[in-house]
């Protein structure tokens, strides 16, 4: 065992022993020969190219390539002859690794088998006249054939932080990849070469056209290929295999065809589980950006497939399919839960109209989601003209009306029962930006429904409605809906509400007929307050609102109604009125009531005004006519006009009036204190003062057989005018049958009065035959009359007293 052992050690010694003389002998043979092959390759290059190539200098590399010898190449550099004009080398790579048979080197022959790129760039360039640099490639002239000859066999290739750029400015495309590492290897027959390659790439540009921008810009590509080239049919194919873009897996096949000109390819690209939004980066921005307004939080499987040829300007067709199960779509319209659905992707719709966005369509099959609570579905979805895209589906919906309640203070109605039924056919632009019009078609029907309007605080049951949409405009029929004491039932229309709904909201125009039997107008007073603004809590504050939602509370706030109204009975605190008809008109900021007729204490009233909502304190002003009404039941009811000591009670006869009146309504609907300006021109017929306080005093002070708790006048008129607290009285007789009163000065609502009473001793019943109304007058004054002060007192009682006003 130790002879043999000693034997072996001897042996594996001379051989190492060896392997270093060779080492040794090969380094010194190579630097001994270091100009013949530097010049022997030099050559060999020259011979295939037409530029002009230099190497800056040669060193042998023994270890890199064992028992095979490496040249290593420094600083080498390729240039065209028009260099110096667009300053673009073909090659300017630092180190050029060249493998080359040992044994050929014996002979003084480098026959080169592999070659490694490191640290440089590789730029094919083309101007727009489309001259390239790419011609150095091509030989100078013909090889010589010789037996003894034979082409070197480069079966690997390796390439290491190199640039390679294609840079065609005549057929506008930009190719930029920053190859970190790539390994390929070529095997080759007398039919086929197979090359494989396993790359790490990062990919700055990968244009086709770069007015369009570029694909997988700025993607990590992992390029784990292998390639068949048929050398007989000219087929370069690409058997399936999976790469890796930002290291997502893709499965890609396909092939191209350089027996034909142009060269036609095929593409096969299989991408399962991938986020929308990444597989959207792969793509170019004029088709990214068309996809940047819908997300879709979990991934789906795509495939996509592209047949087109390699020519100038030529865009492949392309067909993308892809599936989804239980996904969240997020859009400008808002957030669509639940998400199923499979699609397609068509860039040639009719056929010989070029594959472009104009001929592209995205079709959808087999929707079904929900949006803001209400499921919806739809067979088919198509999105056509992807320079401008536009969408058209068919919807439907059957769904419980309070699934809209996505939160009680997000959106501006509250829902708490009924049902919603829903057939609509939508047309309309995908993108936030684009302001062509949209268009939807179809009923929506609404049954037994109750929900809460929170603006205004007002609650509404039994709701049952159609909304029929007709394009542009929306129609409202067969609306009925109830309060608490009221009932409307109601039809209408918003004409242009899709064009303006996103827009210009302030536009839109409801026009409403309204018609019940009755309606209590105090369960609607919350209109003349402000209009309370609807807050997202917290939670949804953090959450994305839908659009619609957020916009509906913009339209119910800046929109205007017009209302033609027809009512059986309204009333409002102490006033009834009947057979009421009235043009109403609400805007954002006013309540303008242009005509209303109505009967009311038997007697028709006729007014117009407007309120103007400020806050809790609300300006108004009025004009009516009153014709024949009751003047006691026009006191009650209307709270004896803020009056102390005049009221209803006090009051009989028929009154006619022409009333025109400024002032504030409060918030709650009462009339805000002293704020009444303006004039009363009335005329009181068959009336009577009963139990009128100021009128008893007169009487026990002068006229104790008179009876002044009941006093008949028959006819009396004048023209009031009002002032805040103050009501003007001009000179005017109240002629009753037992007293005749001449009056002028100054009531005051709350305080302040001072009225002039001259009343003559003569009792109006002894003038009761005369006809003649002057005469009589004249009557009346003589004798005796005495001048008295109606006047307030510090306690705000109206006092009578002896004399005439302070500067008489």
């Amino acid at each position: 065992m130790r002879k043999w052992l000693r034997i072996i050690l001897i042996t594996g010694g001379i051989f190492i022993a060896l392997l270093v003389l060779l080492f040794l002998g090969m380094t010194w043979y190579i630097h001994a020969n270091k100009d013949n092959f530097l010049k022997q390759i030099t050559a060999q290059l020259n011979d295939r190219l037409s530029g002009n190539i230099r190497i800056g200098d040669m060193e042998p590399s023994l270890l890199k390539s064992f028992p095979n010898v490496s040249i290593a190449l420094k600083k080498v550099v390729l240039e065209d002859s028009l260099f110096q004009q667009h300053h673009h080398p073909l090659l300017d790579v630092n180190d050029i690794f060249v493998r080359v048979n040992t044994l050929s080197l014996l002979r003084k022959h480098v026959d080169v088998n592999e070659i490694s790129l490191q640290d440089g760039t590789i730029f094919l360039y083309t101007d727009t006249t489309g001259y390239s640099n790419t011609y150095v490639l091509q030989r100078k002239s013909a090889p010589a054939k010789k037996k003894s000859s034979k082409d070197a066999n480069i079966s690997k290739l390796t390439l290491k932080n190199i640039s390679f750029i294609i840079d065609n400015r005549q057929k506008f495309k930009l190719f930029h990849l920053d190859i970190r590492q790539l390994d390929g290897k070529m095997d080759a027959t007398d039919t086929s070469m197979q090359f494989t390659m396993v790359s790490d790439i990062l990919s700055k540009s990968f244009a086709f056209n770069t007015a369009k921008g570029s694909y997988l810009k700025d993607k990590k590509l992992q390029l784990n290929l292998s390639v068949i080239f048929n050398k007989r049919t000219k087929i370069l194919q690409i058997p399936q295999q999976e790469i890796r873009i930002d290291d997502h897996p893709v499965l890609i096949t396909g092939q191209f065809g350089f027996g034909e000109k142009p060269p036609p390819f095929r593409l096969k690209i299989n991408a399962n589980q991938v986020l929308l939004h990444d597989a959207a980066s792969w793509l170019s921005p004029n088709i990214s950006t068309k996809l940047s307004s819908i997300t879709l939080t979990r991934p789906l499987d795509a495939e996509a497939n592209l047949d087109g040829h390699m020519k100038y300007r030529d865009t492949p067709k392309v067909l993308i399919t892809w599936k989804t199960t239980n996904n969240v779509l997020v859009s400008t319209m808002g957030e669509w839960t639940n998400c199923n659905f499979t699609g397609r992707f068509n860039n040639e719709v009719l056929p010989g109209r070029g594959h472009n966005d104009e001929n592209s369509a995205v079709n959808i099959f087999g929707l079904s989601a929900t949006l803001a609570g209400v499921p919806l579905k739809a067979d088919t979805i198509r999105v056509v003209n992807l320079k401008q895209p536009l969408l058209r589906g068919h919807f439907r919906s059957d769904f419980p009306l309070t699934n809209l309640n996505s939160g009680p203070d997000e959106s501006p109605i509250l829902f708490k029962e009924g049902s919603a039924n829903a057939d609509l056919y939508y047309t309309g632009p995908v993108l936030a930006s684009d302001n062509t019009p949209s268009s939807l078609e179809g009923v929506v029907q609404v049954k037994q429904g109750a929900f809460t309007y929170l603006p205004r605080n007002l609650s509404f049951h039994d709701a049952s409605a159609s909304l029929r949409f007709t394009g542009q405009d929306l129609l409202l029929e067969n609306i009925r809906i109830q309060t608490q004491k009221s009932n409307l039932q109601m039809d209408g229309m918003v004409k242009n509400l899709l064009n303006l709904y996103f827009t210009t909201p302030e536009k839109i125009e409801l026009t409403w007929n309204i018609r019940s039997q009755l309606v209590d107008l105090n369960e609607f007073k919350s209109f003349l307050a402000p209009r309370r603004k609807v807050k997202a809590s917290r939670s949804q504050q953090k959450a994305k609102m839908s659009r619609v939602n957020r916009q509906l509370d913009v339209v119910l706030a800046s929109s205007n109604v017009v209302m033609q109204v027809q009512l059986d009975k309204i009333t409002y605190q102490r006033f009834t009125a009947q057979n009421v008809k009235a043009s109403v008109q609400l805007t954002n900021t006013d309540i303008l009531l242009k005509q209303i007729a109505l009967q009311h204490a038997g007697g028709n009233m006729q007014m117009a005004g407007t309120i103007h909502q400020q806050g809790n304190n609300n300006n108004f002003s009025m004009n009516a006519t009153v014709n024949n009404v009751h003047i006691s039941q026009l006191f009650y009811a209307f709270d004896n006009f803020g009056m102390s000591s005049l009221k209803s009670d006090n009051l009989k006869g028929n009154v006619s009036a022409k009333v025109n009146l400024k002032g504030n309504v409060l918030d709650n609907g009462s009339l805000a204190k002293n704020s009444l300006y303006g004039s009363i021109n009335f005329n009181l017929k068959n009336g009577a003062l009963v139990n009128f306080g100021p009128l008893t005093d007169i009487g026990l002070f002068a006229f104790r057989k008179r009876h002044l708790d009941s006093v008949t006048i028959e006819n009396l008129s004048n023209t009031f005018q009002v002032q805040g607290n103050k009501v003007l009285i001009p000179p005017m007789r109240i002629a009753s049958s037992a007293i005749n009163i001449d009056v002028n000065g100054v009531y005051g609502i709350d305080g302040g009065t001072n009225i002039n009473l001259d009343i003559p001793l003569r009792n109006p019943a002894k003038d009761s035959a005369i006809t003649d109304k002057e005469e009589k007058r004249k009557r009346s004054r003589k004798g005796i009359v005495i001048h008295l002060r109606a006047v307030s007192e510090k306690d705000g009682k109206v006092k009578i007293k002896l004399g005439k006003k302070d500067d008489e």
